[in-house]
């Protein structure tokens, strides 16, 4: 059992992250389980579930990359001193980073619904003051930053950006195709394109800059043709998971909340990895 764990669990974590079979099924169910309490923990606050609680965990998106960045820095011998000793330690990679950023953001809105209580600030206007802060924090302690990666990947995102855009217009002028307009929603089309960010971030760091692939399905698949494989796969997972989400989630605020997971199911890791070019480790 011991090994068992060490060789799945423990060992991937040592490694920064890496995911084999084994720990990626066990941080599935956990993340499934984990949505779903989440979801009871906010009702039970009255925490509306509309564009402003969206608004509110924005920063936090791009705080959560950005700390896993440090990690990455300070693993590579980038960031040293004290500061790259903290950024070393293994509570930062997958799922320490989520568990971290879950209960950041948590203190924050208990913070910020203490001084809404007491003020006129909306909590989502305090929460974002916050995350603004802590980005800015991680901002200055990025060793340093090439600009090229980021402009690689933004420019191919736009690419899928404006195709995802295109069907979505053409889909609303046809009454043939229904379908499409089901899917290519202007919502469902932000989460597609926030999707194909982590795609072209994997693409571009494969393609122009030797970097691998850490997940086991993907890594497979790029194995057996090339990089750009991660675009075929979004679209296929993300296309009838948002289907499904659109057609079989009746109560209104669930379907919100289930949609904000999926953005940051793909705005997260792509984050990273585009941030992680930018700091060249």
């Amino acid at each position: 059992m011991e090994f068992f764990i060490y060789e799945y669990f423990l060992k991937p974590i040592l490694s920064n992250g890496w995911f084999n079979p084994i720990n990626s099924i066990v941080y599935g169910i956990i993340l499934v389980a984990a949505v779903y309490l989440v979801f009871k923990l906010l009702k039970k606050m009255n925490i509306k579930i509309d564009r402003y609680f969206l608004y509110s965990i924005l920063p936090f998106i791009l705080w959560a990359a950005g700390t896993r960045v440090l990690h990455d820095a300070a693993f590579a011998g980038v960031l040293t001193g004290q500061v790259g000793e903290f950024y070393a330690l293994p509570i930062f990679p997958t799922p320490g980073s989520y568990l971290i950023t879950f209960l950041v953001a948590l203190v924050t809105l208990l913070i910020s619904l203490v001084i809404q209580r007491y003020s006129k600030l909306p909590y989502w206007k305090a929460m974002v003051s916050i995350g603004i802060v802590l980005n800015v924090i991680n901002f200055v302690l990025i060793p340093r930053i090439d600009f090229i990666p980021m402009f690689m990947i933004l420019g191919l995102t736009a690419v899928w950006g404006a195709i995802f855009f295109g069907i979505h217009k053409i889909s609303f002028t046809s009454t043939k195709l229904k379908r499409l307009k089901d899917i290519f929603t202007k919502e469902n089309v932000g989460l597609l394109t926030a999707h194909m960010h982590d795609a072209s971030a994997t693409f571009v760091a494969m393609t122009f800059f030797g970097y691998l692939e850490q997940h086991p399905l993907p890594r497979m698949l790029i194995e057996m043709t090339n990089p750009g494989a991660m675009f075929a796969l979004k679209l296929v997972v993300m296309i009838p998971v948002l289907y499904a989400i659109d057609k079989y989630a009746e109560d209104g605020q669930f379907k919100t909340f289930l949609k904000i997971v999926i953005l940051i199911l793909g705005l997260a890791p792509g984050l990273r990895d585009m941030i992680r070019l930018m700091v060249a480790v």
